[in-house]
């Protein structure tokens, strides 16, 4: 039913949680449109090293537009406006959005039967308006931060957020608890809950010595790995300090992290104050398609997040049989139901992380156990579900 339909994404990026599913729905689509939102002062992030541009880089088409191995039916098109992320200013995002967007599919005469939007604000706000003018039906996903930050902020911010769920055809989400968060908000709309998930082409078991090996990493140390923005809600203050704990016991504790961010300078310091310069490396960013290597060369990946929806990087390190340690947050408490999965502590909790370390360093995990569990959260697996629901709304 599908094979004759175009399908309209618009997002705020096109890499891994957005890329690995829309690729996977292309075989499934005569043609899939995504339209990315694009803020163009972030790629000064790339030329003028000032903190205020430089903290924007990550929003640059380099970083947040990932192009590897895109299908020939699938067209990713950059939809360039200014906005502010700060307080209320934010709010004008939506409508400059819609502008844009709307521009955008007259400019390049895109033709579509169906709209999913990513993120309820500012994309979901544009699908709104795009499903209204051109008559088709809208999915909007809430992902995270559009539903435990944004909404706070005021209640204008809450109305319109909630405003959009309303006006959606399928509202999704990502954990239960997100649902829950959306329903609070007097939400009256049908929510559905798919979990995030990992392309099993790009995330699978590695043998850890040959990763090692591969990397120039030692073989005879233990090795964690962690990924993310280094920004507040990631944490990484508190697993450094926790890291500190560890090291007490486990001299030769190495963390590799890989990611960037505006708190960049002010987490390595607190590394060097801590002596941990010698325990924790900062690897920068690195390509999607490489990270299997990092799993493989780890005893198990670890995240010391505040707010999550659900991290997608937990379910690809399942799929390459790596237990998570982290912390109580968004979905994750739905996936790592057991301890056979992952270990789990309350978030700023630094001495429970700390020994959920040392205690996963000692544990025999069962990789073929991780492995089996994976399974379930395989894209092909998730999107087979997403796909039933866009059927239903082209009948």
């Amino acid at each position: 039913m599908l094979k004759d339909k175009n399908l309209l994404i618009l997002s705020h990026t096109y890499n891994s949680f957005i890329k690995d599913p829309v690729e996977i729905l292309a075989k499934r689509f005569n043609k899939i449109y995504v339209l990315v939102r694009h803020q163009p002062i972030s790629e000064l992030g790339n030329i003028i090293p000032l903190p205020f541009f430089k903290n924007r880089a990550k929003y640059s088409k380099k970083y947040s537009i990932d192009l590897t191995d895109k299908p020939d039916n699938v067209e990713v098109i950059p939809v360039s406006f200014f906005y502010l992320p700060n307080k209320n200013i934010y709010l004008k995002a939506g409508p400059r959005h819609a502008r844009e967007v709307i521009k955008t599919i007259e400019k390049e005469h895109i033709e579509f039967d169906l709209i999913h939007a990513h993120f309820a604000w500012s994309a979901g706000y544009a699908g709104v308006k795009v499903s209204e003018k051109y008559k088709k039906p809208l999915i909007v996903t809430g992902h995270g931060y559009d539903l435990y930050k944004l909404p706070l902020r005021s209640e204008r911010f809450k109305e319109a957020i909630k405003g959009v769920f309303n006006k959606a055809d399928q509202v999704l989400t990502v954990s239960n608890k997100n649902k829950e968060h959306i329903l609070n908000m007097g939400v009256k709309n049908d929510v559905k809950v798919f979990p995030n998930g990992y392309t099993k082409e790009l995330f699978y078991y590695k043998e850890q010595e040959e990763c090692r090996k591969k990397l120039g990493l030692p073989l005879d140390r233990n090795i964690i790995f962690t990924i993310g923005h280094l920004e507040v809600q990631k944490g990484y203050e508190y697993l450094v300090k926790a890291l500190k704990i560890v090291k007490e016991k486990n001299p030769d504790i190495l963390c590799l992290h890989i990611g960037a961010g505006s708190l960049e300078g002010e987490i390595k310091e607190l590394v060097k104050e801590l002596d941990l310069e010698e325990n924790i490396k900062f690897l920068g960013r690195k390509p999607h398609n490489t990270l299997v290597d990092y799993f493989g060369a780890s005893d198990f990946f670890v995240s010391s997040s505040l707010v999550e929806g659900n991290p997608t990087v937990m379910f690809e390190a399942l799929g390459c049989g790596k237990p998570f340690v982290g912390t109580k947050v968004g979905g994750v408490p739905e996936i790592i139901e057991s301890e056979d999965y992952g270990l789990l502590c309350e978030a700023k909790d630094v001495k429970c992380l700390a020994d959920n370390i040392l205690k996963a360093l000692d544990k025999d995990w069962d990789k073929g156990k991780i492995l089996e569990y994976s399974k379930k959260f395989t894209w092909s697996n998730i999107t087979e579900k997403i796909a039933e629901i866009y059927e239903k709304l082209l009948k």
